[in-house]
């Protein structure tokens, strides 16, 4: 099923998006850059820190306004815990997006929204001495995650943008724990 899902999103593209004389079709590449500030929970503390995180996407120009693409990265948490200071909290993310455009000049603003699916990852060390843990639990949670997307590129030429993008993520995990980060992404496009 998801082999047709996808060539018919492949069959569209090249029907609708491809057969246009616009520039640009379609512009994706690496989000290097990506801190954020994450708010989350497990059963021994609450987490309220910076992390860093790193990611991709690829957007589809649909038509004049209108974008469709994919985005998906992973964000990591490293904090503090009772007696050790590398417990960390990931979440890993990835899905569709849609969005609305508009390009002038040099310049092109998109906002879009992406909703799917996720893997939140947690290693909660209570005490540790030196690199043997002595008390740790591992969580591993699936999660839906939805999230705007404000993203800002400046084209330097017809084929390289720079990029900066804001996204909220938010999951939901362990059916009522909720995972918070607003993110501030920076990273390069290709267009074409």
């Amino acid at each position: 099923m998801k082999k047709l899902i996808l060539f018919s999103i492949l069959i569209y593209l090249n029907l609708f998006c491809f057969s246009q004389d616009r520039k640009p079709m379609y512009s994706g590449g690496m989000l290097f850059l990506q801190p954020g500030f994450t708010i989350a929970q497990n059963p021994h503390q609450k987490i309220e820190t910076l992390g860093f995180g790193i990611g991709g996407i690829l957007r589809f120009y649909i038509k004049d306004h209108i974008c469709l693409g994919i985005i998906g990265g992973n964000q990591k948490t490293n904090y503090k815990s009772l007696e050790s200071d590398n417990s960390y909290i990931t979440l890993g993310y990835g899905g569709p997006m849609l969005g609305y455009t508009y390009s002038k000049n040099k310049f092109r603003f998109c906002a879009a929204l992406s909703v799917g699916k996720g893997k939140i990852k947690n290693l909660h060390i209570q005490s540790q001495n030196g690199v043997l843990l002595s008390d740790a639990d591992y969580y591993s949670y699936k999660a839906w995650v939805g999230y705007p997307i404000f993203s800002f590129d400046y084209l330097m030429t017809e084929k390289i943008a720079l990029t900066s993008q804001l996204i909220c993520l938010g999951a939901f995990y362990n059916k009522n724990d909720l995972y918070f980060c607003p993110v501030f992404q920076i990273g390069i496009l290709f267009n074409r």
